[in-house]
């Protein structure tokens, strides 16, 4: 969610008004194409050539001719450079056992609608032209005619009245709605009108931020073109009666595991996709994973030839991220970014570019805090529950820590002392949010700390708690989102046990992190907080209503209040406005009750931030081209960069 951004005055309307919209609630976003390089258009091409591979299947008969396999108006994209060749593979990797969002940003992306690259305007994509009535409540989608899935067959409005009715409406496969695809508490209607056209209402309440949503990289926004009817039905209780059968055989325990396993298209090779690559080799921590061109991808260049341009993506599975730096300064990653671009390597991987054969291309940053401390609020302990939901506790831990050394030390000198805040590039930056209790004074630390009333200290000079024991944190760190944070943790450490707080730093596996998480133990972890930019479509570090960071009150309001904890008046008046503002059309009125969300989040204070990002970087070899020199970049699925590049037109020149 890096938003590094330049958008200012966009508004078009077009058809049936199709809706402006604002990303980050200070810029209005067309739905028109921009034309710009790596942006697509949404115009029929004449259709031309194809790889080299896919015309010798055709010419043996294994493939229809090129016109036949792509849809009467295909997606035009225009490359950021020139016209490329065929042929090539792609050299990146996987660090670990969780990293498969680097997968789904680089072959996934294909909604219904997309960001431009420029992140200021909404266009079609899979969806060939849509509309919005006034109020937000009725969008109308048309599909492109001859859309084929990667196994040849038509994609059309029963894919997606299949995903609607039976994965979506189906409580054993989808338990809770997810509320971004509701109007208030009722979820989304969907109608077929013909093979190419569909509607989605919201009969009860409008949602405003319904378009936005099916315009980002949100897993739940894509399904709705990710499920093949004519493959996934043979898993589903509906249309087959012998699935139990099926499913025991296959090792799962109901057909509900059994379908969620073959519509995974990371793992299940035989799930037809919509992307311009197909998973060959599946993602189950072996040595690599591979995904080979997609003969029916639907996208072309600006001369009609299909894309994409590259044979295939080889994934190198890794152990470390050290391995991974490695092998990015050897040269043999042809386009990456994460895990290795930190400020420390950055030093390192700028003198080796002549040797490596690579040069660098900037990511414009949208989270607000690269070391973002998230207590948990909600913690299954009542006693550290007691202790974090203690403001004065957490203004005095923020006080004790001495961000300007760890900027100095840890970022080289990259940022400044900055709260959970967004960031100065929009309209609802507010100085109080990002600069109150970034000063680093132990003695206001200390003060803090009295006054939250642990003043009590035992021998060693630990502060107790209120059950009359040292107060105890222990800080989760994870290497492969931020090898930085081990560093970062020391000195939180050190600094805390200066006012009395015993902390220990445990730095552990992503998936390990996760799961304390997801159990509601976990103290506190560093993170990396989003929403810099993308405010209004991001939220999660202002208030609880996505992701599982902030524990029982996210399933409060996810599950209109029937899971999880209720939360206190003042976040609940938070979860009220953001619902009034996803049911308001006008851009205005959302501005407004954003802001009133924020001055909550000032008041309450509920997490403690400690440096503003820079801007960030990947690696590109120089002989592979049409990569953008800036990209806008989310780190979350709001903007999945590289993904709205259109990676499908990147490609390899001769040295």
């Amino acid at each position: 969610m890096d938003h590094a951004v330049s958008r200012k005055k966009f508004l078009t309307t077009a058809g049936m008004a199709i809706a402006a919209v604002s990303l980050s609630g200070c810029d209005v976003f067309s739905t028109e194409p921009t034309g710009k390089g790596g942006d697509s258009r949404a115009t029929g091409a004449p259709k031309g050539k194809e790889a080299p591979a896919l015309a010798a299947q055709v010419k043996q008969g294994k493939l229809p001719p090129v016109e036949q396999r792509l849809p009467k108006s295909p997606l035009v994209v225009n490359p950021v450079e020139r016209i490329g060749r065929y042929g090539g593979t792609w050299r990146t990797a996987l660090v670990a056992d969780a990293d498969r969002p680097w997968m789904e940003r680089t072959l996934t992306y294909e909604g219904l609608l997309r960001y431009n690259t420029e992140w200021n305007k909404i266009t079609p994509n899979v969806a060939e032209r849509y509309e919005v009535n006034a109020d937000a409540s009725e969008y109308t989608f048309h599909l492109r005619e001859g859309m084929r899935w990667s196994d040849g067959k038509p994609f059309t409005a029963d894919d997606v009245l299949f995903w609607y009715e039976d994965v979506f409406m189906n409580t054993e496969v989808t338990s809770v709605k997810e509320r971004m695809m509701c109007g208030g508490q009722e979820p989304m209607e969907l109608e077929k009108v013909d093979d190419l056209t569909f509607v989605v209402r919201f009969p009860t309440t409008p949602n405003a931020l319904f378009e936005r949503l099916v315009a980002s990289g949100n897993g739940n926004a894509i399904a709705m073109v990710a499920t093949p009817r004519h493959y996934l039905q043979q898993f589903h209780a509906k249309y087959n009666p012998d699935v139990d059968k099926l499913a025991g055989d296959a090792g799962f325990d109901d057909w509900v595991g059994l379908f969620s396993a073959r519509r995974d298209w990371a793992i299940n090779t035989a799930m037809p996709t919509l992307n311009a690559w197909i998973v060959t080799s599946p993602y189950t921590g072996n040595q690599r994973v591979v995904a080979k061109r997609n003969p029916y991808y639907w996208k072309v260049d600006p001369d009609g030839s299909q894309l994409p341009y590259i044979d295939e993506i080889v994934y190198t599975y890794l152990q470390n991220v050290q391995t991974c730096l490695l092998k990015a300064l050897n040269g043999e990653f042809d386009m990456h970014s994460r895990h290795i671009n930190t400020l420390e390597n950055k030093p390192v991987i700028g003198q080796n570019r002549e040797k490596g054969g690579y040069r660098f291309f900037d990511l414009n940053a949208d989270p607000m805090n690269a070391a973002m401390l998230t207590l948990n609020l909600t913690h299954k302990d009542p006693v550290k529950r007691e202790i974090f939901q203690n403001k004065n506790f957490r203004i005095g831990l923020s006080h004790a820590l001495n961000r300007a050394e760890i900027i100095k030390v840890v970022y080289r000198g990259q940022g400044e002392p900055w709260q959970g805040s967004p960031r100065r590039e929009t309209e609802f930056y507010d100085e109080r949010l990002a600069k109150q209790y970034v000063e680093y004074d132990v003695a206001k630390a200390n003060e803090y700390l009295d006054r939250a009333g642990y003043p009590r200290r035992d021998g060693d000079g630990l502060r107790l708690g209120p059950n009359g024991k040292p107060i105890f944190i222990q800080l989760d760190t994870t290497v492969e989102e931020g090898p930085e944070w081990i560093d970062v943790a020391q000195f939180i450490v050190r600094n805390w046990r200066a006012v009395g707080i015993d902390a220990r730093a445990d730095t552990v596996a992503r998936t390990l992190v996760e799961t304390r998480r997801d159990a509601n133990t976990q103290d506190i972890a560093i993170t990396l907080a989003f929403g810099g930019v993308n405010v209004i479509m991001d939220p999660r570090e202002y208030l609880p209503v996505a992701g599982n960071e902030k524990g029982t009150w996210v399933a409060w309001y996810a599950s209109y209040g029937k899971e999880g904890e209720e939360p206190p008046a003042d976040v609940r008046r938070q979860m009220e406005l953001y619902e009034e503002l996803k049911a308001t059309r006008q851009a205005e009125r959302q501005r407004e009750l954003m802001k009133q969300i924020l001055q909550i989040t000032t008041d309450r204070f509920p997490a403690i931030g400690i440096n503003l990002p820079a801007k960030g970087y990947g690696i590109v070899r120089n002989n592979f081209r049409n990569v953008p020199k800036q990209m806008y970049s989310s780190q979350g699925w709001t903007y999945p960069e590289p993904a709205p590049s259109n990676p499908c037109q990147y490609f390899f020149d001769t040295e």
